[in-house]
């Protein structure tokens, strides 16, 4: 039950974000449209980030916590759905830098951009560990290697989390300083509540790593204090 609740609790944050951005988009920043020169090519920035992190990124982060799957098999998912949010970031990068150079705004000036550097970053460095050190698809580092590297990985997809939220929502803040809505009107209010739904998500995705305890398949075992399964080893 507490998985279950951890779940719903999750997809209720994620989603309502998504739903808020794109509220927003639609309601107030002028729809998305790729185009040169055209202001509303911006608007996929946000969008495409908060599916990168919030959704595609957030799902896998809480596979292993979640998902009643042999340990190989949430081991994949969660490297598929990283390196599925690393591509949807990079289009999203590629949305704002492309915006700004059209309309000669300057690049990577700000704290928001600074904090997006960072979070993209770590992002590709977990990929890029995660593939090299941990996949089977053909010889790969040894056992001692990935035993000492997890803690690292787990700690630095917990990190990864935390700046991905203070990231979006510096973003959040900076978008409102530009617009400047009138104070207390539904624009505004717009920006502040997309703002308190990527706190609830990161929180959400935090309570789960740190209190919901690893959800295993039918077969699972202990045996003297060692967790064993039929399904790999859960150091792979």
């Amino acid at each position: 039950m507490k998985h279950l609740l951890s779940l719903v609790a999750f997809e209720i944050s994620a989603l309502l974000t998504l739903a808020l951005v794109i509220y927003w988009i639609e309601q107030y920043a002028g729809g998305m449209k790729w185009e040169y020169k055209n202001r509303s090519k911006f608007n996929y920035h946000p969008l495409l980030m908060i599916i990168a992190f919030v959704i595609v990124m957030g799902h896998a982060v809480i596979t292993f916590r979640i998902l009643p799957l042999a340990h190989r098999t949430k081991k994949y998912i969660h490297g598929t759905l990283n390196l599925v949010a690393a591509i949807v970031a990079t289009v999203g990068l590629v949305a704002v830098i492309q915006f700004h150079n059209e309309f000669n705004i300057p690049n990577f000036y700000s704290l928001h951009s600074w904090l997006g550097l960072v979070t993209l970053s770590m992002l590709y460095l977990q990929v890029l560990a995660g593939f090299g050190i941990f996949q089977d698809l053909f010889e790969g580092a040894g056992r001692e290697v990935r035993a000492a590297y997890k803690p690292w990985h787990v700690v630095a997809g917990i990190c990864m989390v935390t700046f991905a939220a203070c990231t979006m929502t510096t973003g959040v803040q900076e978008k409102y300083g530009f617009t400047n809505p009138e104070k207390f009107s539904a624009h505004a209010y717009a920006f502040n509540f997309l703002g308190l739904s990527i706190f609830l998500w990161v929180a959400t995705v935090i309570w789960i790593l740190i209190a919901v305890e690893k959800r295993e398949p039918e077969g699972y075992e202990a045996i003297t204090g060692q967790a064993v399964t039929r399904y790999g080893d859960e150091t792979n």
